[in-house]
């Protein structure tokens, strides 16, 4: 997997998604507030239209973006509930005993953590590959099978897949904090907006390509 053709190639993709096509551009940061839209057109980027589609603003897009954050909630949920469960438990120790309380159990809590942060990595690293699998097989369904989606994983190879993820996240964040240094908290709001959009069109087009891959 050669991953700066993979960035490469979404940042092209991307940047010619809104380069010269204000309307579009426009378009797609209105569908922001009608947010199934603006995830409908996100799941046609992931089915591999080339080069980018406009915002389509019809029923079916809207169902397509329902079901796209259904399938996303579906995998990460039962982590983020498992985790907030884990602290609860943690906070209601606490105001037992203050942090004597907590000393006992501290091992515990730490391989609970643990155990959370593992299972929503493996999670993501499945619904990342589920939204394009949707989008590709045209089947809300064809997104729940966990066995044919692992096997995509293994046919890429884990641990490139693993990098591959991780290069993406360390990038989108990195875009983030850079925005987040700027003290005038109108520029900052602008460039969040600009930033979902753009960053949400480079990341469709990333895991579609690695699904390219894995499906060749």
């Amino acid at each position: 997997m050669d991953f700066s053709v993979l960035f490469t190639d979404a940042a092209e993709y991307t940047r010619d998604a809104f380069l010269g096509r204000w309307k579009d551009t426009l378009a797609l940061l209105v569908s922001l507030i009608i947010f199934p839209v603006f995830f409908g057109h996100i799941t046609r980027i992931l089915r591999g239209e080339n080069p980018a589609p406009p915002v389509e603003w019809s029923l079916r897009s809207f169902a397509d973006g329902i079901k796209l954050l259904v399938i996303w909630f579906f995998y990460t949920i039962p982590a983020f509930v498992a985790g907030i469960l884990l602290l609860g438990y943690v906070l209601v120790v606490y105001e037992m005993d203050g942090v004597k309380a907590i000393e006992p159990v501290l091992p515990e809590i730490i391989g609970g953590f643990l155990v959370v942060f593992v299972v929503y990595i493996f999670m993501v690293l499945i619904a990342n590959l589920a939204g394009v699998r949707f989008a590709r097989e045209r089947r809300f369904f064809a997104a729940f099978s966990v066995r044919k989606i692992w096997n995509l994983i293994d046919r890429l190879g884990v641990w490139d897949y693993v990098l591959a993820v991780v290069l993406l996240s360390a990038f989108v964040n990195a875009v983030l904090a850079v925005i987040m240094l700027i003290p005038q908290d109108t520029v900052v709001f602008v460039l969040e907006v600009l930033a979902f959009a753009s960053l949400g069109v480079f990341q469709a087009r990333y895991y579609s390509r690695i699904y390219d891959l894995a499906t060749a």
